[in-house]
């Protein structure tokens, strides 16, 4: 499964997109990302399953849904 991961270096800095893991699980997903991006030390690093990304960009509203134009 792929996840993609999700870090800050300082406490209240923007939470940014730094790149995905593949792993079976939530628990090697976690390890496989502290793994592969260590080259900081980040103050908070998150991974979030592919499937459990809800996109909020690039998707049409529901009908009757008015947008902000």
């Amino acid at each position: 499964m792929k996840y993609e991961v999700f870090a800050r270096i300082n406490q209240g800095d923007n939470t940014i997109h730094i790149g995905n893991v593949t792993a079976q699980n939530d628990r090697l997903a976690k390890m496989y990302a502290h793994n592969t991006f260590d080259e900081e030390d980040w103050d908070y690093l998150a991974v979030v399953s592919k499937d459990n990304l809800l996109e909020v960009t690039g998707q049409h509203p529901a009908p009757g849904v008015r947008t902000r134009e």
